[in-house]
């Protein structure tokens, strides 16, 4: 409870705040109190939200200073701690020569300047990476409209720390009818647990072109990935990386496991 008044006062002191809902508070003519109940309710409702400011908090008090690597005869651009003033330098130099962009490390407001943009959505990326970047609700919604819109991207990384339950829900929904996304990666993300096993489930289902899944290092639990599993058994391509903790129990208790068993790697 402590952290979390911290962080609503550190909302309500910074001069930008680029979440919507974030801006709903600040702007809320209710008293201070009334402020802090609907915060509460918004973190209750986003549970990525906590780490998301406390990262926010972190760089801002640290004075953080972030950087662009355009490397020399590579078609990536990588963003490390960058500001929405970097983000927008981005945007305005990427070209279709670009294929590969990589978030690192990313605030709210960075990561809402950059997925908020509309000219992603008709370049030819192929690679959208994000790491150590919580991606609130609010966020995830404006990946999805990425997603929905650029038919090129082929490979998605969304890795440790970076997206939650609702977050995999949406993004699942999202690719259900992709036919260009070919690997999806969700490792280290310990707030993925067993909401997300039929969403999960599902896009296993109904994607025609996802070949490659990776839950590792998750707190989905083993009934879950049994769910997921008599997904793949519907598959002839998809391959899933999955933890060794899961192994003993599903390949004594799932019936076609012989049928898959070349298309899991343990870990």
């Amino acid at each position: 409870m402590l952290e979390s008044l911290q962080l609503l006062e550190f909302i309500l002191s910074v001069e930008e705040v680029s979440l919507p809902i974030l801006q709903k508070i600040r702007n809320d003519s209710s008293s201070n109190d009334e402020k802090a109940s609907l915060f509460l309710e918004t973190i209750n409702d986003d549970p990525i939200m906590i780490s998301a400011l406390r990262q926010d908090k972190e760089q801002h008090d640290e004075g953080a200073t972030g950087n662009v690597d355009w490397p020399q005869y590579s078609d990536s651009v990588y963003l490390n701690y960058v500001s929405p003033v970097q983000c927008n330098e981005v945007i305005s130099n990427i070209n279709e020569n670009h294929k590969d962009v990589e978030l690192h490390h990313s605030s709210t407001n960075s990561t809402v300047s950059l997925l908020s943009s509309t000219k992603l959505h008709t370049l030819n990326l192929r690679r959208l990476v994000m790491q150590y970047t919580p991606l609130t609700n609010d966020c995830i919604q404006y990946l999805c409209v990425l997603l929905n819109n650029n038919k090129t991207i082929q490979e998605l990384v969304i890795v440790y720390h970076s997206v939650s339950d609702k977050g995999v829900t949406n993004i699942c929904k999202a690719l259900e009818c992709n036919s260009t996304l070919t690997k999806l990666y969700l490792h280290v993300n310990p707030l993925i647990t067993s909401t997300s096993g039929q969403a999960l489930s599902h896009l296993l289902l109904n994607n025609t072109s996802l070949f490659e899944l990776d839950l590792r290092r998750t707190s989905l639990s083993t009934e879950s990935i049994l769910l997921i599993l008599q997904s793949l058994s519907n598959k002839n391509a998809t391959k899933l990386k999955l933890d060794k903790r899961h192994e003993e129990t599903c390949i004594n208790t799932f019936p076609d496991y012989h049928h898959i068993q070349g298309r899991v790697d343990w870990y």
